[in-house]
C-alpha cells in the first residue's frame, strides 16, 4: 500500500537551498551609541569583535538599526549594505564617524511637488498610515531602532518625507520608544507663475530642441523639492538656467499650479552670473561702485576673470585695514585750493558731483572720492578704482 504523506526532502538539500536565498554583507557601517568612551578604530573594532564573531557564526540578519551589544559597550548598524545580509569573510567593516545619539524630539516633514495630487491626508493620518509602521521603536534594550539622517528624504509608500529637523540638533541619530516624533505637510508656498530664462552661451547649436521638454522638465522632475528664489541658477546637460523672476518672489516650491514661462534668453554678464547673496551685497553698494566692479572692459581676459575677481571681492574683502585708509588725504571739498583739488567734480564711486563741505579723500595718484564711498571700496580692494595704482603699496612705501 502507498502512504499518503508527502515525500520528504533530505536535510543537507534544504539547508543548501536556504544558503543560495541568504546574501553575505558586503559593506557595515557601524558607529558606538551615545557617548561611549571607546575612540579610534582599532579601538571600536577591538570592542566589536566579539559581537560581530557571534553575529556571523548564528548567520543572524544584519540590518540597519540593529544593536550590537560587544565587550560591554552598544553599537548600532547605521548602514549595511544590503540589508537583511548575513556577514561572512569577505564583508568589509566601517566604524569610523561621531558616536550616534538617541534623539529626545524628531520632525518629519511630507513633501509635495508639481507631479503630486491635490488632495492631502489628515496629519494624524500621515502619523499612523506612514511615519508609525516606518519606524522601528523598540522597547529599552531591545535589538533594533530606526536611524534617521537630518536632511534625508525617505519614500514612505505613495509618500516622501523630509527628516527635517532633530533635537539634539545631530545629523544623524536613533528613534526610540522615547523620542517625541512630530509630522507635518511642508508648507513652503508654491509659485503662481515662475519665468526660468536660460544663458545664450550655454545652448547647444548643433542639433534642434525642445528647451521645456528636453532640459527644464527634466531637470525639474529629478529635483522636484528644491526651493527656488529669483536669481537662482542652476546647469542641467551643459545649459546653465536663471530664475528671473517668479510671483511670490521665494523661496517657493514649483507646484502643480505654477505656470512656468522659459521664453528669451540671457546674454553673459557679471550681474546676471553672481549668485543671489552677492547679488543683495552689490545691491547694497553705491550705484557708482556697482557699475565699477561689474565693469569688464578694463580685463582682456572677459567676464570669466573679473567674475572670479568680483566674487572674491564681494565674499573675503581683501582690501586695506581702517589704519592704512585713515593715512590718506582726507579734506571737505573746497576748503583746499582749486588747483590742488584737480580737475575732478564728480564721485566716480556715487556718481554725485561734489558739494561744498563735504568730506573728500584723495588717493595718491591724486583722484578724489567722496571719503565714505571711497572707504568701502579700499575695504575690499587695494587698487584706485580709476586708475589701477596701487594704494596700499603708495601709502606703506613697499
Amino acid at each position: 500500500s502507498m502512504s499518503g504523506a508527502a515525500p520528504s526532502v533530505p536535510a543537507a538539500a534544504a539547508a543548501n537551498s536556504s544558503s543560495r536565498s541568504v546574501r553575505n554583507t558586503r559593506r557595515l557601517h557601524i558607529l558606538p551609541v551615545s557617548s561611549e568612551p571607546c575612540s579610534g578604530d582599532e579601538r571600536r573594532l577591538e570592542l566589536l569583535a566579539p559581537g560581530l564573531r557571534h553575529k556571523r557564526d548564528t548567520k543572524e540578519p544584519i540590518k540597519t538599526g540593529l544593536f550590537i551589544r560587544s565587550s560591554g559597550h552598544e553599537f548600532i548598524v547605521v548602514k549595511a549594505d544590503p540589508e537583511e545580509s548575513v556577514l561572512d569573510a569577505e564583508t568589509d567593516y566601517y566604524v569610523d564617524g561621531s558616536p550616534i545619539k538617541r534623539l529626545e524630539k524628531v520632525q518629519f516633514m511630507c513633501l509635495w511637488d508639481f507631479t503630486s495630487a491635490d488632495s492631502r491626508e489628515d496629519v494624524s493620518a500621515l502619523f499612523t498610515n506612514y511615519i508609525k509602521p516606518h519606524l522601528i521603536t523598540g522597547a529599552e534594550g531591545g535589538d533594533s531602532a530606526s536611524v534617521v539622517n537630518v536632511g534625508e528624504v525617505v519614500r514612505i509608500k505613495d509618500l516622501d518625507f523630509l527628516t527635517y529637523v532633530a533635537e539634539p540638533a545631530e545629523d544623524m541619530g536613533i528613534v526610540d520608544k522615547n523620542t517625541l516624533v512630530y509630522v507635518d505637510w511642508d508648507s513652503t508656498p508654491e509659485f503662481d507663475r515662475i519665468h526660468i530664462v536660460p544663458f545664450q552661451d550655454t545652448l547647444p547649436g548643433a542639433y534642434q530642441y525642445d528647451l521645456f521638454n528636453d532640459y527644464l522638465k527634466p531637470y525639474l522632475t529629478r529635483n522636484k523639492y528644491t526651493r527656488f528664489t529669483v536669481n537662482d541658477q542652476f546647469t542641467y546637460q551643459g545649459v546653465q538656467f536663471k530664475v528671473v523672476c517668479g510671483e511670490p518672489n521665494g523661496p517657493a516650491r514649483i507646484g502643480r499650479n505654477t505656470t512656468i514661462f522659459c521664453e528669451g534668453m540671457l546674454h553673459p554678464s557679471l550681474r546676471n552670473l553672481l549668485p543671489p547673496d552677492l547679488l543683495e551685497q552689490l545691491s547694497n553698494l553705491p550705484p557708482g561702485l556697482q557699475m565699477l566692479l561689474l565693469n569688464t572692459e578694463a580685463l582682456a581676459g572677459g567676464y570669466e576673470e573679473r567674475l572670479i575677481e568680483v566674487q572674491e571681492m564681494l565674499s573675503r574683502r581683501r582690501g586695506l585695514n581702517n589704519d592704512t585708509i585713515d593715512r590718506l588725504d582726507k579734506f571737505r571739498w573746497g576748503e583746499q585750493p582749486v588747483d590742488s583739488e584737480g580737475i575732478q567734480s564728480q564721485c566716480m564711486v556715487c556718481l554725485s558731483d561734489f558739494a561744498a563741505g563735504e568730506e573728500v579723500r584723495r588717493l595718491p595718484c591724486s583722484h578724489v572720492f567722496h571719503a565714505s564711498c571711497i572707504d568701502e571700496w579700499l575695504r575690499r580692494c587695494t587698487d584706485c578704482p580709476i586708475c589701477k595704482a596701487n594704494v596700499d603699496r603708495a601709502v606703506r612705501q613697499y
